[in-house]
């Protein structure tokens, strides 16, 4: 028992030893004696709120993953559904562009105009028309002007007569030339002006010449020059007689 003993005392000798670092080696036992073992303690510098020294003032400061993947998010497009957008289409290939022609439809009366415009233009992808009219001298009449009433004629016929004027009449239609005197109608001026001057040989007097003029309709048609020679082609276009020609698209 008192060898026990003895080796008990010793080894709790042994563990004081180690404890206050009579042996070689010692453990810290507070912190004075940890400042006293570090190196060169006065360069230690204690910053207000426990904030770490910055390592680089240069250096930019590394960006946090979340917001790396929020800035990836916000310059990628997307859709709806949080995928990436497709590419935009390519544009499409443009129309070819069809040759523009221009026809004049000339010579119509009033109701031929009505039905080309109604039937055979109006409605037609990519022609425009434009309907002008204008007034075309047809005939030309010599006669001895109206004045005084029918009476009045009837004695100027007689004179007429008994200056060798055979071919005459008096116009009894309503209208701005009632009870004049008809000499001649004409299909040109020439022959009228020669008529006129037998006359005035004749020593008639107060004759003249009137030109009778009928309105005429004229058809411009614009667009593509495949439907305009259709158009040209048609038969409501043979049938009505008109000139055809061309003009400035």
């Amino acid at each position: 028992m008192r060898i026990v003993f003895v080796i008990l005392v010793l080894l709790n000798l042994l563990a004081l030893a180690s404890i206050r670092g009579w042996l070689g080696s010692s453990t810290p036992e507070g912190e004075p004696e940890r400042l006293s073992n570090q190196l060169n303690p006065e360069r230690i510098v204690l910053r207000p709120g426990g904030t770490a020294p910055q390592r680089d003032a240069e250096a930019p400061a590394p960006t946090p993953p979340a917001e790396q993947a929020a800035e990836q998010a916000a310059a990628a497009p997307e859709t709806g559904n949080g995928r990436e957008a497709p590419p935009p289409p390519a544009p499409a290939a443009a129309a070819p562009v069809l040759p523009q022609a221009c026809t004049v439809i000339d010579g119509l009366a009033e109701s031929e105009a009505d039905a080309l415009m109604q039937n055979a233009i109006t409605g037609k992808p990519g022609l425009r028309a434009e309907r002008k009219t204008s007034s075309t001298p047809t005939a030309w009449w010599v006669r001895i002007p109206p004045g005084g009433g029918r009476e009045a004629a009837e004695r100027r016929v007689a004179e007429l007569r008994a200056q060798g004027v055979s071919e005459l009449f008096i116009v009894n239609d309503p209208g701005p030339n009632q009870h004049a005197i008809s000499l001649g109608l004409f299909k040109t001026e020439a022959k009228a002006q020669q008529h006129l001057a037998s006359l005035q040989a004749k020593q008639v007097r107060g004759a003249g010449i009137a030109s009778r003029t009928t309105t005429v309709h004229r058809i411009e048609v614009r667009g593509p020059a495949s439907p305009l020679k259709t158009l040209t082609s048609s038969p409501a276009v043979r049938r009505s007689g008109a000139t055809i020609s061309e003009c400035t698209p």
